[in-house]
């Protein structure tokens, strides 16, 4: 039977490929400011400030290719993970299409950058979590859709679906997957968003360069889609959190 997997973002995320920000003529608090939104603009929304691109020594087919391609396929698979939706080359696609329209819509504020008494710098993020699995998860059950998928391919029970072959198998998974993803993408028109939390970003000296803390990303990476309710509560925010 089907069920909703644990998100695991952060071990998704600690091998993320972002580019460093160089320090070969210094860095003020404007460069990591620049730096950190560039980066968010990159890896959601899929726009490459040239600004950003000179800091991080980067041209924008390797930002398209470390930033955006990387982190839309990454939550792609967490999504997957999390609806437990097989990865086939068809559900693969659709999923991260999906991460893509989803992102598009995403709202957060970059802060004023400080700089720390070790060198490094600490920028903080104001975030508006995306509330649209918690609307989906409230109006749908996956299992419900697994089974009638199997119902209406004529598996009744235990001993025909071990019948079935692994082809056969795996084109009715293709069939539970567009049916859930349709149905996410479905809410995307209707998104809303939870309270502002922050996140603090802090890009630490190494070498010539200045290197973001992996777990700091991983933190605020976490916010940005609401999995599990901790940011939108739709029971307490109501039509606030529907409103776009």
């Amino acid at each position: 039977m089907k069920k909703l997997a644990h998100r695991l973002a952060a071990l998704l995320l600690a091998g993320a490929l972002m580019a460093a920000l160089a320090a070969c003529s210094g860095v003020t608090p404007e460069d990591a400011e620049t730096y950190i939104q560039g980066l968010l603009d990159a890896s959601y929304l899929g726009q490459y400030d040239p600004e950003y691109l000179e800091l991080a020594d980067i041209t924008e087919e390797e930002s398209r290719t470390e930033d955006y391609e990387w982190n839309t396929a990454a939550e792609a698979e967490i999504l997957r993970e999390y609806l437990a939706i097989q990865s086939t080359d068809a559900s693969i696609q659709k999923s991260v299409d999906l991460i893509k329209e989803i992102y598009a819509r995403s709202k957060y504020e970059v802060g004023a950058a400080s700089k720390l008494e070790d060198g490094s710098y600490a920028v903080t993020v104001s975030i508006q979590p995306m509330d649209i699995l918690i609307r989906y998860q409230n109006q749908t059950d996956v299992n419900e859709i697994w089974m009638t998928v199997l119902a209406e391919h004529g598996v009744m029970d235990q001993a025909a679906l071990d019948a079935m072959s692994g082809e056969e198998y795996m084109a009715l998974e293709d069939i539970y997957a567009a049916a859930v993803l349709d149905g996410i993408q479905a809410l995307v028109p209707e998104m809303g968003y939870g309270p502002e939390p922050s996140a603090v970003l802090q890009l630490q000296r190494e070498d010539d360069g200045y290197i973001l803390v992996g777990t700091d990303w991983q933190h605020l990476d976490s916010m940005m889609i609401d999995y599990s309710g901790q940011y939108c509560d739709l029971s307490v925010t109501g039509q606030e959190t529907a409103a776009a």
